[in-house]
């Protein structure tokens, strides 16, 4: 663990890999998490390129190899069915949905045994083709899960929600594979409620924190790298400053760090 930030009561952020940082949280409602795909993304292929031709920022994505990412979401899986809550929990990932291997695949399988059961799919369709050569990506997958015993977290008993969600990516993103804030508000609200905690042990950015925040919710986050941990910990503490008058904030903490 290279650094903590406690920006508010119940809203942590830490620096660091999350296999080390995990073991040290204790609880948490709902995990939902944009972790790694495996495919090695700008490490030489078409957004690698294309970052490039722009002359912007061009770095291999941390734990992104199909092997590595395989043990990383496996371990952060188990550590989830110790986390999560035993009577109502969600265990939301997104992943890729296509290509060569077939990762959203093999997490459906590894999000029904050793401990977590599986619950559905949801497909984000981000309205325009994305890179890529014969068939152009289009959308991503969310794979949904909950504690083996338990059921689905769910905000309330009446919401019906469809599972695809049509939003464009951010045009303007303060990471590579920044998902649209609405879509993660989305999920957020679907699974868990008011003053409930959500974890994201792949953190990038901040935008599940921002979420979280803005309605209503602690969070718990872990990001690998320090440019990006350092984004998160302003973008989550603006939305901190900016509440939601409909939702009631978490309290700013006696330890808060703004960066």
């Amino acid at each position: 663990m290279q650094r903590v930030e406690h920006l508010a009561e119940g809203v942590t952020l830490y620096l660091g890999d999350c296999l080390e940082i995990l073991p040290v949280i204790k609880h948490a409602h709902a995990l939902i998490s944009d972790p790694p795909y495996g495919n090695a993304n700008h490490d030489g292929d078409w957004a690698a390129r294309l970052n490039e031709h722009r002359g912007t920022e061009n770095k291999p994505i941390a734990n992104d190899t199909a092997d590595r990412m395989r043990s990383v979401v496996d371990a952060v899986l188990r550590e989830a069915v110790r986390l999560l809550d035993k009577e109502a929990s969600a265990c939301c990932c997104f992943c890729g949905g296509g290509g060569p291997k077939p990762i959203f695949a093999w997490l459906a399988e590894r999000m029904d045994r050793d401990g977590l059961q599986f619950f559905h799919s949801v497909i984000w369709d981000k309205r325009n083709p994305g890179l890529g050569q014969r068939y152009r990506r289009q959308h991503e997958m969310m794979m949904v899960a909950h504690r083996k015993g338990g059921r689905i977290r769910w905000n309330a008993d009446d919401r019906l929600v469809p599972n695809v969600f049509a939003r464009m990516p951010p045009r303007e993103r303060n990471h590579p594979n920044e998902k649209p804030l609405d879509v993660m508000e989305r999920v957020i609200e679907t699974h868990s409620n008011v003053g409930d905690l959500i974890l994201d042990p792949f953190m990038g950015s901040g935008t599940t924190g921002v979420a979280a925040v803005k309605l209503g919710r602690k969070f718990t986050g872990i990001e690998i790298e320090p440019k990006y941990f350092d984004i998160a910990c302003r973008r989550i503490s603006d939305a901190l400053a900016r509440p939601n008058l409909f939702v009631e904030p978490p309290k700013p903490s006696k330890q808060e760090s703004f960066l």
